[in-house]
């Protein structure tokens, strides 16, 4: 262990962790700004939570401080949908499944690194059986989405996957 860490003091521009984070060495701070819902059904909560859920990400699995609004790294965007749908009927009872989906637009900065910045739109769904009222299981459900979506900025951001 003692030679790994020999070897990677030399590099003064590289952050290495073992937890596979991937943050370049001057990157200090990140500013993640409020995400807005503009999908056709707002959930009056979800925007608040979304950003709050993904700043407590950053902060507990990063040495990176929570800036606003300028910071090295800096993550935006909005809630474009929020719907469910049915995707399996049959003839006798109609509804079977149907899907939770969440779409979030994802806007990422990095001015002091811009061949990492990127846009992108993240769906992730839940299905769910119709016989349940999506009212009764929205709380749990977009709770599992909104992790998923997350983790998958995190990837992106913090992991360059």
């Amino acid at each position: 262990m003692l030679g790994v860490a020999l070897l990677l003091s030399g590099c003064k521009s590289c952050q290495y962790s073992l937890s596979g984070i991937n943050i370049p060495a001057d990157v200090k701070n990140i500013s993640i700004q409020y995400f807005a819902n503009q999908a056709s059904y707002v959930n009056p909560s979800l925007s608040q939570k979304f950003t709050e859920q993904l700043k407590d990400k950053f902060i507990r699995e990063t040495s990176l401080a929570i800036v606003s609004p300028e910071g090295d790294f800096k993550i935006s965007g909005t809630i474009t949908e929020y719907k469910t749908e049915s995707v399996a009927s049959s003839s006798n009872t109609g509804s079977i499944k149907n899907r939770f989906t969440m779409v979030v637009k994802v806007v990422f900065e990095c001015p002091k690194h811009k061949d990492l910045n990127f846009t992108e739109s993240i769906s992730k769904f839940q299905e769910f059986d119709a016989s349940e009222t999506f009212q009764s299981i929205e709380g749990r459900l977009s709770e599992e989405v909104s992790t998923q979506i997350i983790q998958e900025i995190f990837n992106k951001v913090a992991l360059k996957w």
